[in-house]
């Protein structure tokens, strides 16, 4: 790993260690104030076929995914919430005894990029404001795979990342590229995920432009790119339900 991968892993998990000292689970006002509607949206379509579903949160953080997803596994079923910092594992070890679904979540500190997934062991994966922290590009595509060997027939993935990511410090507009681990292209992240699940069913495939402000690494910022939301099911050939939206690359 270079040097500038070393620095902006560092860079990130200061931000995420403080901001989630300083901001309550689910308290509005933040963006951990809900879980993503698309993402609970995709767990309704699969509890109807899986009453007793294997999450896995990759990147969890302190629950915001974990925590909704397991109040909706009343049949049966269990997340895995994984996540490299230590601090927010214990807090979502402590929301989940909060919100009492401490039985159906299992909290793991781990690196998504080494965490080793079990072949066909799960049913959902969930990847929100995870991959960018990966190494390489080769380390996404390795990480992919091995989603997709996790997940038994009639799974789905949910990805939601950043990319083309830039960032302007507000005191002097200078525009620098984005202090994050892997920062793709908009075009390349999406070359790479159609790529990857070439025969899947696409449900989700989309990148919206984002400006967010910032406190990092004591200085007042504007991060500028655009957020990609991706998800699919793997489904047999012959097997093609409808779909939930599809949109088309752009010519």
């Amino acid at each position: 790993m270079c040097a500038s991968f070393d620095t902006a892993r560092e860079s990130e998990a200061k931000y995420h260690e403080q901001f989630y000292k300083e901001n309550e689970l689910f308290e509005s006002g933040s963006w951990i104030s809900q879980p993503t509607p698309l993402v609970m949206e995709l767990l309704q379509r699969l509890l109807k076929y899986t009453p007793a579903p294997h999450v896995l949160d990759l990147a969890c953080g302190v629950g915001r995914h974990a925590i909704p997803v397991a109040q909706q596994l009343t049949q049966g079923g269990h997340v895995t919430g994984v996540d490299l910092l230590e601090d927010a594992i214990d807090q979502l070890q402590k929301y989940a005894a909060k919100y009492e679904v401490e039985d159906r979540i299992q909290a793991i500190t781990h690196d998504v990029e080494n965490y080793q997934i079990e072949p066909d062991s799960c049913d959902y994966i969930i990847a929100t404001g995870c991959l960018e922290h990966l190494s390489s590009e080769e380390s996404f595509r390795q990480v992919l795979k091995q989603m997709q060997a996790g997940t038994r027939m009639g799974g789905i993935h949910f990805i939601s990342m950043t990319s083309s990511v830039q960032q302007v410090e507000q005191d002097t507009d200078k525009v620098e590229e984005g202090n994050i681990e892997l920062n793709l292209s908009t075009e390349r992240l999406l070359e790479i995920l159609d790529e990857s699940y070439a025969g899947w069913n696409v449900l989700a495939r989309k990148a919206v432009a984002q400006a967010i402000e910032e406190n990092k690494d004591d200085k007042d910022i504007e991060l500028r790119g655009n957020w990609v939301t991706y998800a699919v099911c793997r489904e047999p050939e012959e097997s093609r339900p409808d779909r939930l939206q599809q949109i088309k690359p752009e010519e």
